[in-house]
């Protein structure tokens, strides 16, 4: 799976490796716009403008998948639930409909950081210290 860096102007260090996901999150919440410097695995820097299709799928539905026994998340069906074990051909699902966030609250912070903000609650989220 592909890796994703954002590049900070006002930082020593960048924000990454992210899951595509991860960065579909950014796009959605406003914290990379299409002049945000980003890069894929080790290729060079560019605009995130750049990427065909990212500011699209950002704005595409998310669809979530649950167990209909347990209620915990799972793959698209068919699939066997981890939780409980159960094969899943019609799963409970989650709609959600995304946009682009135009808000201004990123610019009342330096370039950045409330990037760092949201990775770091992230991780204290996966119960990891963002200090290491």
């Amino acid at each position: 799976m592909a890796e994703w860096f954002i590049q900070q102007s006002d930082e020593a260090e960048d924000v990454g490796p992210l899951r595509p996901s991860d960065l579909l999150k950014l796009v959605r919440s406003g914290d990379v716009k299409p002049e945000t410097r980003i890069r894929k695995d080790d290729s060079a820097w560019f605009n995130a403008s750049e990427v065909g299709g990212l500011f699209e799928a950002a704005m595409r539905p998310t669809i979530e998948y649950f167990c209909p026994q347990c209620q915990r998340p799972v793959n698209e069906p068919p699939v066997v639930c981890t939780y409980c074990g159960r094969e899943i051909y019609r799963a409970l699902t989650r709609i959600t409909e995304n946009t682009i966030a135009t808000s201004s609250h990123a610019s009342h912070d330096a370039p950045g950081k409330s990037v760092q903000r949201w990775l770091k609650n992230k991780m204290l989220r996966r119960g990891k210290d963002p200090e290491t």
